[in-house]
């Protein structure tokens, strides 16, 4: 039976703040009816309720509810994980005998799962340089269900032109998924360009204060009614206190995002003046950059440039680690998209698992530093790596 109650978030309506601002939470994992008949009801999504969290709680279908509307999407899907939200895109919406097209330039746990996992359940995995229209061609045919890309890529920021995979995958009638962590809504909206299904980790900067673990997924209701199935049977919902801390960040994303990426830009510039005066940087990559490969399409795609960077230290690995271990403000962690500006070393984190040869076609040499970008003083941002770099 169709549920006339949607079990995760829709898009909100315009509306004047009404209730309490800051809403409760509800742990509760078991709700009580009067009779047996309102309890089936709302168990089968004919009455509004609560009938179990694994099927949908308030804290978190207001999450998706407030993410759906940034995207301009009919609803979202929460999950436990960005990786949980991408293994309901790959194993919700294909089946054994399914082919997908995935991008060769992907984070390194989606990269073990469609490597290692998909292929086990007879999902034929078929890869293709995003920036090569032959290989896109090449890669996209009719047996293709499924393609799927991250921009801004992770770690050298290459911005993906979306209207040339969408019209490709439209050709042979199958769906695309972007992995748009990298720069949230309103900055970025894939699927204003076309594209079915819009993914985040939200343990990056929709969360952004480095205290909340979530994936999320935005689409139109027929595709979000498979992927809130698999959820249910699955187990991967997210729970009530991440999704409340979320609401709560959502409120200041543009603000956050926008100071993030204002300072991103400014410290990308300082870099490649150091770069340009024969310092210690050899290369420096950020959309926002006039030199960078996707410079003109970062400005058809995103409404500013980004938070995260990457540069070489000039000397490779040994000088990379001495600049990377000198930092006094920037701190030295993985992950991305907090208040606070984090700088890793992508061979010893996300790509340390990738073979040294397959590292170098990617372009990501040894020496390579990413940084997340935070809303910190810039002054203090551009003292310590001026100081970092210092002989």
């Amino acid at each position: 039976m169709q549920a006339t109650h949607r079990p995760y978030g829709c898009r909100e309506a315009s509306s004047p703040p009404s209730g309490p601002l800051a809403p409760d939470v509800t742990r509760a994992t078991t709700f009580a009816y009067p009779t047996a008949e309102q309890l089936r009801a709302v168990g089968e999504g004919e009455l509004p309720g609560e009938f179990y969290p694994r099927y949908g709680h308030p804290a978190g279908r207001r999450f998706e509810a407030k993410v759906a509307t940034l995207e301009g999407a009919d609803g979202a899907v929460s999950f436990a994980s960005g990786m949980a939200a991408l293994h309901a895109i790959f194993c919700g919406l294909l089946r054994a005998g399914d082919a997908i097209a995935v991008s060769n330039y992907v984070y390194g746990g989606v990269e073990a799962l469609v490597s290692t996992d998909l292929p086990r359940f007879g999902i034929e995995v078929r890869r293709f340089d995003p920036f090569d229209p032959g290989s896109v061609t090449r890669a996209i045919d009719g047996a293709v269900k499924l393609v799927h890309v991250e921009t801004p890529t992770n770690p050298l920021c290459r911005v993906v032109d979306l209207k040339r995979i969408v019209d490709a995958a439209r050709r042979c009638g199958a769906l695309v998924s972007v992995d748009a962590t990298f720069l949230p809504p309103p900055l970025q909206r894939p699927l204003d360009h076309g594209a079915d299904l819009a993914m985040h980790s939200a343990t990056k900067i929709l969360g952004g204060h480095s205290d909340v673990l979530a994936g999320v997924v935005s689409s139109r209701h027929e595709l979000l009614e498979r992927l809130e199935a698999f959820r249910r049977r699955t187990g991967a919902i997210l729970a009530p206190d991440p999704a409340w801390l979320l609401v709560r960040s959502l409120a200041t994303l543009e603000l956050r995002a926008r100071q993030a990426a204002e300072n991103a830009l400014k410290l990308a510039r300082f870099l490649d003046g150091l770069r340009a005066s024969g310092g210690k940087v050899a290369r420096v990559h950020y959309p926002g950059l006039p030199h960078h490969p996707d410079h003109d399409i970062a400005r058809v795609y995103m409404k500013a440039f980004g938070f995260v960077l990457a540069f070489e230290v000039a000397g490779g690995l040994t000088e990379a680690i001495r600049v990377y271990d000198r930092f006094r403000v920037i701190a030295r962690a993985v992950s991305l998209g907090g208040v606070e500006t984090l700088a890793s070393i992508p061979l010893h984190t996300s790509h340390a698992m990738m073979p040294p040869d397959e590292r170098r076609r990617a372009g990501i040499a040894d020496g390579l530093i990413r940084l997340s970008v935070g809303i910190e003083p810039y002054e203090s941002l551009e003292s310590d790596l001026a100081e970092a770099m210092t002989p």
